[in-house]
């Protein structure tokens, strides 16, 4: 019973390391990738308008009072997990029957 329940746990393993995970990590990192990377771009854009002038720089207090700029971050970093789900399973074509 106990090398039976091994099997079955191995064939588990087997399947999420063939299937699962590459596609998961892959989706993962490119969505952690893109929204660390909205997120820079998003403080630097701020420093830039606040050297502009104060009517830019109150706008642009509106928009991260409002969390225009984190819903952005979330919605960008879902875009790019959708898309990269999409690439990986043309890069790893397994599929369970």
């Amino acid at each position: 019973m106990g090398a039976f329940l091994l099997l079955i746990a191995q064939t588990a393993g087997l399947w999420l390391l063939k299937n699962v995970l590459p596609q998961m990590f892959f989706s993962v990192g490119v969505g952690l990738v893109s929204y660390v990377g909205f997120s820079a771009l998003s403080a630097n854009l701020t420093t830039a308008v606040n050297a502009i002038g104060s009517g830019a720089s109150s706008f642009d207090t509106l928009i991260h009072m409002f969390g225009i700029v984190n819903g952005l971050n979330i919605f960008l970093g879902a875009i790019a997990v959708k898309v990269s789900i999409a690439v990986s399973k043309r890069v790893f074509p397994y599929r369970t029957s």
